[in-house]
């Protein structure tokens, strides 16, 4: 392959030699194991956790074309590769699963990729180029994939990330297309993750370690993430994060049973009026840190369960904590860092559980279990900040919409006044309500109060007074 000095994109691939990979390509091998295109449910071994209720099960997918990522030549050592070819991919470094010979053009939202399994790690990047896309996606093991810098990455299909395997997007990573789908990314072998995602442990803040943080050292698959698939699903299965915010425009984006999906630190869930999330048996989302800020806005709908899969299980929807015992913190360089009166979550919209019949799973909506603080753009960490922050209990503040439909929901961790409504009388159209027992009360009328401040759009324009009753322990 001819390489040459100056270039639009190069293609890295490291660790050489990577043993596993011949110089010529198994497909044969390759192609007989689960993947995206090939996900063989029926494969026990596989696939341990299914039902058989997935929609994405249910999906028809029509022949497509099929390429793998080559592995470097043994004579190329420093495992360099370049190409100019419209700034994108060089169609050489695929090979077409049909006819075992490179390919004649670059994958496309038609094509399905398999990056190989390998017992070495390598990786495949692409620089100052936008435009790749693809059908189904497999990450293989120890294959490190990092498409399209500063672009954005739309899948069409089904994804899979092997658990030593790596996919990062620069920019965004796009849940789209017109089918129900799967996004599985396995969880780490060590399964420490795993344990404290199933045992529901608390990640506690340490001011002598304020960024220690299990949930940080897995890799995020992006910067940011968004879900637009009107009328259809994307159901993660295992562990996936992105470094920012999620936003869900269209569709259901559901957390399979015990699995968990996490937006950055200082990021926000933003679920719009077409969109709607459901957790099933065991499934989280949130955050993976702590911040003072709205961690959710709600405009479409959260469930636990769907009418059709109701849970067994309680799902969560976990939110960070506030200043809500109106402590006061050293000088900050952002304005109103720490000041009283934020929102954990902006509910405007429903949140439903649906349990099966004789189950008493509900959807719980409370902390997230995350203590740790990382900080970020305009935030000054100086003067006995982390000594104060520790004083602070976990307890959750909720702006809830007058018009939000709320049933099967138990919230937890509410301070007293923690869930504040334009009407003091929407509760009353709530059904099977109750609150847990880390709440500061269990009398609803200490835990619910009403604001009557300025409004715009439906929401609160002016801060909330920290009257004693709120704030006491």
């Amino acid at each position: 392959m001819k390489i040459t000095l100056s270039v639009l994109m190069t293609i890295i691939s490291i660790a050489l030699p990577v043993t596993g990979l011949a110089t010529e390509l198994d497909i044969k091998a390759i192609t007989a194991k689960p993947t995206a295109d090939n996900p063989q449910f029926d494969n026990k071994e596989a696939w341990p956790g299914l039902v058989g209720d997935e929609y994405f099960q249910k999906e028809k997918w029509p022949k497509a074309r099929l390429l793998i990522w080559a592995p470097p030549r043994s004579d190329e050592a420093g495992g360099r590769r370049s190409s100019t070819t419209n700034g994108q991919y060089d169609p050489a470094n695929w090979i077409d699963a049909a006819t075992g010979k490179p390919a004649d053009a670059i994958p496309d939202m038609e094509t399905d990729v398999i990056l190989p399994d390998s017992d070495k790690p390598y990786k495949v990047t692409s620089r100052n180029t936008k435009g790749f896309t693809c059908r189904h996606l497999t990450v293989g093991r120890n294959a490190n994939f990092e498409p399209g810098g500063g672009g954005a990455l739309p899948v069409f299909g089904n994804l899979w990330v092997r658990a030593t395997g790596r996919l990062y997007v620069y920019r965004t990573l796009k849940m789209v297309g017109s089918h129900d789908t799967f996004f599985r990314q396995d969880w780490p072998e060590d399964g420490k993750l795993k344990k404290l995602h199933d045992t529901g442990a608390v990640v506690p803040f340490d001011p002598a370690e304020p960024k220690a943080n299990p949930w940080w050292k897995h890799a995020r698959v992006s910067y940011f993430a968004l879900h637009d698939k009107p009328g259809k699903t994307t159901e993660i299965r295992g562990f996936v994060s992105c470094e920012d915010e999620f936003r869900v425009l269209a569709g259901t984006f559901i957390v399979g049973r015990y699995s968990r999906f996490l937006c950055g630190n200082a990021a926000m869930l933003q679920i719009l009026r077409d969109g709607a999330i459901a957790l099933m048996d065991g499934a989280m989302i949130g955050k993976d840190g702590n911040e003072f800020q709205t961690d959710c806005r709600l405009e479409g709908a959260i469930t636990g369960g769907t009418p059709d899969r109701p849970i067994k299980r309680d799902a969560r929807l976990g939110v960070g904590y506030s200043n809500w015992m109106n402590l006061t913190f050293p000088a900050q360089k952002r304005r109103h860092v720490a000041r009283y009166g934020m929102f954990s979550a902006d509910l405007s919209g429903n949140l439903i559980g649906y349990p099966a019949p004789g189950s008493d799973a509900r959807l719980v909506v409370g902390w997230h279990r995350i203590g740790s603080w990382i900080g970020h753009r305009g935030w000054n960490m100086t003067g006995g900040f982390y000594e104060k922050y520790a004083e602070l209990q976990p307890k959750i503040t909720l702006w809830v919409g007058s018009d939000a439909e709320i049933e099967n929901v138990r919230f937890e961790d509410l301070h007293r006044g923690g869930i504040v409504l334009p009407d003091a009388s929407a509760p009353r159209k709530w059904k099977n309500v109750t609150f847990g027992a880390g709440c500061l009360s269990k009398d609803p009328k200490k835990l619910i109060r009403e604001y009557q401040g300025k409004m715009h759009r439906g929401r609160p324009m002016e801060p909330l007074k920290p009257e004693k009753k709120y704030t006491s322990m």
